[in-house]
């Protein structure tokens, strides 16, 4: 998956970039169902398999799969109205051979030596884990970094899981490749501290099966006692440093809260050949899905109480570990989201959602782009269609942006039933807006540039603007975009309008290839591969130079 706003290459279906950070856009529904049908065919024949094969090989074989499909098709964040928590921080990476070089916000620049790996980033975007110099045989070395600077963790590290605060590390070391065995060890982000949990937790080189880390990061499940004979092993919990609980043969958990209280897991049969998807919340246990035959794409809200999830081609809820209810009459495609929402997860199979609730969001099913309720009642909101592409909706969630399969930009009150639409301009191929979406900026066919605000006549920018890049930092009303661009060159010049007023060029900013702002800073490189960053404003200074990755 190429990155629109630094254009660097990533595995398909992340929901962030690895190099600058930045969150990937929504995608049209039917794009991800044209992409997922091959790997689709792959899950069915995975689990006509695992009806006759011990659960082991089931764990093997069948989750790394799945991981693919929820990656592929589901990674639109569930967000809205206006308890969304919006990311401010953000912490950027750029590769040069054996040195890796980072932006933290404003005027903080720091280096890791080391070839990059991959990198895991808190929620709110303020802190990462990093690692380097990775190999399958030995593991590589695993960093804790901030927006003001890095730490070493640890030496050997195979695999390992940073907790949605960024407060907590998980990690494994000593890998043996015979028994499927690890270290797995705690990091207290504050106080720099490792703890060793146990010396035989189950994995399988680079995947954690079964292994999970709370928010805060005080509490860890994982899978020890495997019996090689058997086939078997006992998923366990540890709650704030406690004595680890014993969760049961062949059942692992999927994720977990900050003190145990929601505790989501899979229960393998008595004979290894199927699986269940179980919630406990306090005495409440319930059983989700009695055999889980697909991919369990699983979405929480940031206190894990709430879980939505799909099965049968229909999507559900449940809350405080309460039988589940379903949501509306087709299954959920995603949830339009505020620009800059809060969105990531521990795992590729669970994702989630800095918001409070579920409810009072705008969804899209198969039939379009509806508005959910407080009661989990879906609303189709007028005037679209399972077309409608590039969505947003503002912080508070009174306004829905859209492009309609005709090219139309429109406004609309989605928390209104049969709300009148505001056509904003036609023919359009990007458009951005301010988080409180009274300035919208777009280009049309024409390549030419508007700026819409309020209800106000669009007032044309520019002429010749290239349509593959509209950047707006964080919490601004400014825009960042190329005019005169060369195909030859593949660069334009790099040139701002504040809100809405008139374009202006970037002193310095000829032959810009591309132009991002995955928070509050923007940057640009130019042919010369050399890189400049701002903070907000329109004012650059060079970052590093001769950047090749």
């Amino acid at each position: 998956m190429r990155c629109e706003f630094c254009g660097n290459d990533n595995q398909p279906g992340v929901k962030f970039c690895s190099k600058c950070g930045a969150q990937f856009p929504e995608i049209p529904a039917e794009s991800a169902n044209a992409g997922s049908a091959d790997v689709k065919s792959t899950v069915n024949s995975v689990v006509g398999m695992f009806k006759a094969m011990p659960l082991k090989k089931l764990l093997i074989i069948a989750i790394p799969v799945i991981v693919i499909i929820v990656a592929a098709i589901i990674f639109i964040p569930m967000l809205g109205g206006s308890s969304v928590d919006i990311r401010k921080d953000n912490i950027s990476l750029f590769f040069d051979g054996d040195l890796i070089i980072i932006s933290g916000n404003n005027n903080a620049k720091f280096t890791i030596d080391g070839s990059y790996e991959s990198v895991q980033r808190s929620i709110d975007g303020s802190k990462a884990a990093i690692l380097t110099d990775y190999r399958s045989s030995t593991g590589g070395t695993l960093w804790f970094v901030t927006t003001s600077g890095a730490q070493q963790v640890a030496d050997d590290v195979m695999s390992y899981l940073l907790s949605d605060t960024g407060k907590g590390l998980v990690y494994m070391t000593d890998y043996d490749n015979k028994n499927y065995t690890a270290e797995l060890y705690l990091y207290d982000t504050s106080s720099k501290k490792s703890t060793r949990i146990t010396d035989e937790a189950f994995t399988y080189g680079y995947d954690m099966i079964g292994v999970c880390i709370s928010p805060n990061g005080k509490s860890v499940s994982y899978v020890t006692d495997y019996d090689t004979r058997d086939e078997e092993f006992t998923g366990y919990l540890q709650v704030d440093g406690k004595t680890p609980e014993k969760l049961g043969t062949n059942t692992y958990a999927l994720a977990v809260s900050d003190g145990g209280r929601h505790l989501y897991y899979l229960k393998g049969s008595s004979d290894g050949r199927s699986a269940s998807l179980h919630v406990r919340s306090g005495r409440n246990e319930n059983r989700l899905i009695p055999d889980v035959t697909s991919e369990p794409s699983l979405r929480l809200n940031k206190a894990y109480s709430q879980l939505i999830y799909n099965m049968d081609g229909r999507s559900y809820i449940s809350q405080n570990g309460a039988d589940r209810i379903r949501i509306g009459g087709t299954a959920i495609r995603g949830v339009i989201l505020p620009r800059g929402a809060q969105v990531g997860g521990n795992s590729d199979i669970v994702t989630v959602y800095g918001i409070r609730s579920f409810a009072n969001n705008v969804i899209r099913n198969e039939d379009g782009l509806a508005y959910m309720d407080s009661s989990y009642e879906t609303n189709r909101i007028s005037s679209t269609s399972d077309n409608a592409s590039r969505a947003v909706v503002s912080d508070n969630g009174k306004t829905l942006l859209y492009v309609n399969n005709n090219g139309h930009l429109s406004a609309i009150d989605p928390t209104r039933q049969n709300a009148e639409r505001r056509e904003i301009g036609r023919d359009v191929l990007s458009f951005t807006a301010t988080n409180d979406a009274k300035t919208i900026y777009f280009i049309n066919d024409d390549n030419e540039l508007y700026c819409a605000k309020g209800n106000g006549v669009p007032a044309k920018i520019s002429d010749d603007v290239y349509t593959g890049y509209l950047v707006m930092p964080q919490g601004t009303s400014r825009v960042f975009f190329l005019v005169d661009y060369s195909s030859r060159r593949n660069s334009g010049e790099l040139q701002f309008s504040n809100n809405g007023g008139k374009k202006t060029p970037i002193i310095g900013g000829d032959d810009v290839i591309r132009v991002w702002a995955p928070g509050m800073n923007a940057f640009y490189t130019t042919v010369d591969n050399d890189v400049f960053r701002s903070s907000g404003n329109e004012k650059f200074t060079l970052f590093a130079e001769d950047i090749r990755g």
